[in-house]
């Protein structure tokens, strides 16, 4: 009897071990065995720890070049026009700043007065030479309004550019006065006041 008692006690200790070596923070969940574990899955590239400020590449930024903006910059400016540039002078070429300043002669090579300004157009094209004519070291002098193709350039035997007017003095003296805008009268409500205003 004491042998079957023993027995009992002793079965009931060993069935009630498992239970009791257990400590209540451990998880009930059963331990599996090494080789039932589940299979390490990869990390994503997004989980893996990277350093501090950098950030996991975009998929999508890679499959695709980015392309910059056409539509944009050709909504904010305007598309640079083809200059064409010259390098060097040619012989024929004649500078404007050669030309003011120095004496228009006739046909015989006499003075008949000096090349003061040019007038030209929106464009850029040369309309007139102003030739000032009369007066006494430009005290009373006049300008004369030329069309710049009666004027005939050349070069002297300096290489000097040359103006040369087929007229008289006389012609030139009786000429009408030149008036620029400066010297005209300005009409209140007159066209004139407002191409004063205009730029070029």
């Amino acid at each position: 009897m004491n042998r079957f008692l023993a027995t009992t006690a002793l079965v009931m200790l060993m069935g009630a071990a498992p239970a009791l070596a257990q400590s209540p923070d451990t998880p009930s969940s059963p331990p599996q065995e090494p080789g039932m574990q589940a299979p390490m899955q990869p990390e994503s590239p997004s989980a893996i720890p990277s350093e501090p400020n950098m950030k996991a590449p975009d998929q999508s930024s890679e499959a695709k070049p980015i392309l910059p903006d056409q539509s944009a910059k050709s909504l904010d400016k305007p598309l640079e026009q083809s200059a064409q540039f010259l390098n060097e002078q040619k012989a024929d070429d004649i500078l404007a700043s050669t030309i003011i300043g120095k004496s228009a002669v006739n046909s015989q090579d006499e003075a008949i007065g000096d090349v003061n300004d040019l007038v030209t157009d929106r464009s850029g094209k040369i309309l007139a030479a102003l030739i000032g004519v009369g007066g006494f070291l430009g005290i009373g002098e006049k300008d004369v309004a030329v069309r710049f193709e009666d004027l005939k350039l050349t070069r002297d035997e300096n290489n000097n550019a040359k103006v040369v007017l087929n007229v008289s003095k006389e012609t030139l003296a009786s000429a009408p006065d030149y008036k620029t805008l400066d010297e005209q009268p300005v009409v209140e409500g007159s066209a004139k006041s407002d191409e004063t205003t205009k730029t070029y």
